[in-house]
């Protein structure tokens, strides 16, 4: 039997090959996941209160967005074309 032919996996693209604008992006999305833990952090430590679900909305709202925004601005892999 013969193995099944596997296409070689894409290479990655980095955010250094990414335009000015999209790493401007990218970092703003990435600021919105350390706000979310600072904040998270910051209330827990000035109130007391680590366990609250406003706290939980705006620090998950914050990360979600953060993250998938990071994820969206990535570029994209190369394709082969057969």
């Amino acid at each position: 039997m013969a193995a099944a032919e596997t296409s070689p996996a894409p290479e990655r693209v980095g955010i250094g090959e990414m335009s000015t604008s999209r790493k401007a992006t990218f970092w703003a999305f990435a600021a919105l996941v350390v706000l979310a833990v600072a904040f998270y952090f910051w209330w827990g430590l000035s109130f007391g209160v680590w366990f609250d679900n406003g706290v939980y909305a705006v620090t998950i709202t914050l990360l979600l967005f953060g993250l998938a925004g990071m994820w969206l601005v990535m570029p994209n892999p190369p394709t082969s074309s057969p």
